[in-house]
């Protein structure tokens, strides 16, 4: 058995125990290569079975390991190594300081049916990644549902057999693995295994989330299987709207059962459902109206939080505000702000690009073009391409191919911000975009990019303005594709219908990114300002956003 202070793999150093359970003990360690502390798991050997059947499990543990490992998910476990080892593999993950949804119902009791809605949304979008990535989880339950100190949810510890050779072949020789409480019924008497078993984990989870207990409650284990295969659970009482997506996933006929995008459609039909219902003043935290977007204090840098950086807080790159994550359902149901898609899923080819820039330096406003500063207040934006030492890109003759859609209107005499020129939507704003920076229509608005530091600057109309802007945010977090995504913040802001929602990503070429999502609400409509940028550049290009911010206009 391994003891405090010995070296798994050469390189992580064993600090002290976190769990242990029947066939697995869970390790606090430190990757000595890198000074970062990680989470080591030793797969054991389960106790009872015959000689035959433990070398089986002994032949199977390290690919299964191996295959689990794959999955890519913000909510699930980043596995960093899996080390082969005569009495099973160590499992090397991230380490993110949590508790498990069992230790939160413990101290806190029962979960709110919404809040469980909310985890159980994240946990089918972790499930259906592992569909993705060829295996399953076969351990659904409290004890393997992160809460981290961040609010992040994330699905640990895959079961020892994941893929369907592996569940085919233990199944064959009469083993069968699982926790008793959260196992599905067709594992224990069909000996069949297939992605409803999860969805079945899943239900028993937010069961017991919803109630405070699992569903089958009985003094003895063979007493609980028996349960579980004789019929339906005792009727919830406190999971009100969340009762009948129980109901669905708790059938004891797979073929019955909820499917993960029926689930999914399920489950955020509850939240949705909550949104419309009228909050209390406590939790509506954000006014209902903005006469302009105002410049805080909040928008200063933010400096970087080392601690955060365990367990899933890696650094990550920039993604669009405009665009949901892909789903194989397109009808299937989306909320009011989307969350951030995986990058390189977004594209900037939805429409003809367009250089911003003065048109002669002549400072008119007109029809076909942007509208500009003359050349008086030309000079480089703070943060835009000329601050960085790249070029602007040459301006493009005034042409109809550079119209805004936007006729002539009052106030088009106001000078933009030096080094800026006006762009008017056709969504009903007014924005100062760095000059030089090219223009792309995107799903549901407008963006602007530079090629220094790729600054991307987003504006999107929300179509239904949120009744909780704070928990629409949060939804979208438990439902963002971004590799190596982290929270920063995301909080309500002092300023009237103002919420921020700052956070770092890895781009699709590994380079880390900082964003910062600005929401606000004016004369009963919601926008969303996104600001990207490397990470390593933030600080430098953070005034430029200050800028664009002040200048945001909307009009009737």
């Amino acid at each position: 058995m391994a003891a405090e202070g010995e070296v798994v793999g050469g390189r992580y150093r064993l600090v002290h125990p976190l769990a242990s359970g029947h066939m697995s003990r869970i390790w606090l360690a430190v990757d000595e290569k890198t000074d970062t502390q990680v989470v080591v798991k030793h797969c054991a050997i389960p106790d009872g079975l015959t000689i035959g059947q433990q070398e089986l499990i002994r032949d199977w543990a390290l690919p299964e390991a191996v295959a689990a490992s794959r999955v890519e998910h913000p909510n699930v476990m980043n596995t960093l190594d899996v080390l082969p080892s005569w009495d099973g593999p160590w499992i090397v993950m991230e380490y993110l300081p949590s508790r498990s949804l069992h230790e939160v119902i413990d101290e806190t009791g029962p979960l709110s049916p919404i809040r469980v809605a909310r985890i159980g949304l994240v946990l089918v979008s972790a499930l259906r990644a592992a569909g993705r990535a060829g295996v399953l989880h076969l351990d659904v339950k409290p004890g393997n549902v992160l809460i981290t100190d961040e609010g992040r949810v994330v699905l640990t510890d895959f079961g020892p057999v994941v893929t369907p050779n592996g569940i085919r072949t233990l199944a064959d020789a009469g083993i069968v693995l699982g926790s008793p409480k959260y196992i599905a019924p067709e594992r224990i008497f069909d000996h069949a295994t297939d992605e409803r078993s999860d969805l079945w984990s899943l239900g028993a989870t937010l069961y017991h989330a919803v109630e405070g207990r699992p569903p089958f409650v009985r003094r003895t284990t063979t007493e609980v299987l028996r349960a579980i295969g004789a019929g339906r659970p005792e009727p919830p009482r406190r999971a009100g709207p969340l009762a009948p997506v129980l109901a669905g996933l708790l059938r004891r006929d797979p073929s019955d059962r909820l499917t993960v995008t029926g689930a999914e459609w399920a489950l955020r039909g509850v939240v949705e459902a909550s949104r419309r219902r009228p909050r209390s003043a406590a939790r509506r935290r954000i006014p209902a109206a903005l006469a302009a977007v105002a410049v805080t204090t909040t928008l200063t840098a933010v400096a970087a939080t080392a601690q955060g950086e365990t367990r899933g807080g890696t650094d990550v790159a920039a993604a669009t505000v405009t665009t949901a994550p892909a789903s194989p359902d397109p009808n299937r149901p989306a909320g009011i702000l989307p969350a951030p898609a995986r990058p390189g899923l977004t594209t900037d080819a939805a429409g003809s690009a367009t250089v911003l820039s003065a048109p002669g330096g002549t400072g008119r406003s007109t029809a076909d073009g942007p509208h500009t500063a003359g050349p008086d207040t030309a000079g480089p934006p703070a943060g835009g391409p000329a601050a960085t030492g790249t070029a602007v890109p040459p301006a493009l003759p005034p042409g109809p191919e550079r119209s805004t859609g936007v006729p002539a209107g009052p106030g088009r005499e106001t000078a933009p911000p030096p080094g800026h020129t006006w762009w008017d939507s056709p969504d009903g704003y007014r924005i100062a975009v760095p000059e030089g920076w090219r223009r792309l229509d995107i799903p549901g608005g407008t963006a602007f990019r530079a090629d220094a530091d790729r600054l991307r600057l987003s504006v999107t109309a929300v179509a239904e303005p949120p009744s909780d802007v704070i928990a629409e945010l949060e939804i979208a977090e438990m439902e963002t594709a971004l590799p190596g995504y982290r929270r920063l913040r995301l909080e309500a802001l002092p300023a009237g219908s103002a919420a921020v929602w700052e956070y770092t990503f890895r781009d699709r070429d590994g380079a880390s990114m900082r964003s910062l999502r600005r929401v606000t609400t004016s004369g009963g409509r919601t926008f969303v300002l996104e600001w990207q940028s490397t990470r390593q550049a933030w600080a430098t290009n953070l005034p430029g956003f200050t800028v664009i911010l002040a200048s945001f206009t909307t009009r009737p």
